[in-house]
């Protein structure tokens, strides 16, 4: 036969086996890297167990069980299953090793933590039994209202958050927002409770706790102390002429030029990067430090009346305002 046709058949087949050499490297790459980072050597053993409540010892029905282990070679595993009518569940070709963390999660339960490691010995079936404390029935009720205790006036959209051990001593949580007339309410079952409120503008209230028995209503109100306060110190409501108060009235009425003072004080909280001050909605002045004085002598003959407002910013946390009406003539 002729030497150059054997030659390229010879190359021929070194590249064919080359070809499938390097597809099988590829392959068994594959399967090592896909083991080294999910799949023990040996997934034989099985978890399993009984879902029931703690009351009445029935099955728990579509209990959602998950478990977090780690096999002996240090790979981590999830395995999710959930409970038949019976209760019992079960999790086939789970990775021998450790069990690292579980927990189960039931419509009208609370959330099971198993908190004990166990191992999961090789070919061997581990039962874990877990018993769920049902939610208790939220038959009583707190309602109140929050104000603004500089103010006086309600404090709208501020949250009030409740703390609630049941009967079995479980902790609940139940939150509230409060209306335009500051009034908020939520339920709550047998058991104790308390509440605090939560806001960046107001300095944090908290209740002590109370003790509380089915179809019980509580009335608890608030009134909280603003984390910045604004003060106009002048004008009060008076009469004044060219800067000074001549004589108490029931709203601040200027003749001439005045001195707007106020002051600002940050009770706790973050700080405030700066103060302004603007009147009819036009900024008039920036304070980055005290004394907060700005001199009025701008004169407005086709309007009297006017709107002074002080707004202590605070980056981007909400700013605090304060806002005054008076009249100004000359």
């Amino acid at each position: 036969m002729d030497r150059s046709i054997l030659n390229k058949k010879g190359i021929v087949f070194t590249v064919i086996v080359l070809f499938i050499c390097m597809s099988v490297i590829q392959s068994t790459g594959s399967r090592v890297e896909k083991k080294s980072n999910t799949l023990s050597y040996s997934e034989n053993s099985t978890l399993c167990g009984y879902m029931t409540d703690f009351e009445t010892g029935e099955p728990i029905f579509e209990a959602w069980i998950t478990f977090f282990t780690e096999d002996y070679q240090g790979h981590d595993y999830e395995y999710e299953v959930m409970s038949d009518e019976n209760g019992f569940y079960i999790v086939e070709n789970v990775a021998a090793g450790y069990c690292i963390d579980y927990g189960a999660w039931a419509t009208g339960y609370h959330m099971y933590f198993g908190y004990e490691n166990f191992e999961i010995p090789e070919n061997e079936t581990v039962w874990v039994n877990m018993t769920m404390y049902p939610l208790q029935p939220e038959t009583s009720e707190v309602r109140g209202y929050v104000y603004d205790n500089y103010t006086g006036k309600p404090i709208f959209n501020l949250t009030i958050v409740m703390h609630w051990f049941d009967v079995h001593g479980l902790l609940n949580y139940n939150g509230s927002a409060t209306d335009e007339k500051g009034y908020y309410s939520m339920n709550m079952g047998a058991g104790e409770f308390g509440l605090y409120t939560w806001t960046d503008d107001y300095i944090v209230q908290a209740t002590s706790m109370y003790n509380v028995s089915d179809y019980e209503l509580f009335w608890i109100n608030f009134s909280l102390d603003p984390v910045i306060t604004i003060k106009i110190l002048k004008p009060e409501d008076g009469f004044y002429f060219k800067n000074n108060k001549i004589f108490s009235f029931y709203f601040p009425i200027i003749i001439g030029p005045i001195d707007i003072e106020f002051n600002v004080t940050l009770h706790e909280g973050y700080p405030i990067d700066h103060v302004e001050i603007l009147i009819d909605g036009i900024s008039k002045q920036n304070y980055t430090t005290e004394p907060y004085i700005y001199h009025w002598d701008e004169k407005t003959p086709l309007r009297f009346r006017h709107t002074l407002k002080i707004i202590a910013h605070r980056d981007w946390y909400e700013n605090r305002i304060r806002e005054l009406e008076v009249w100004k003539f000359f």
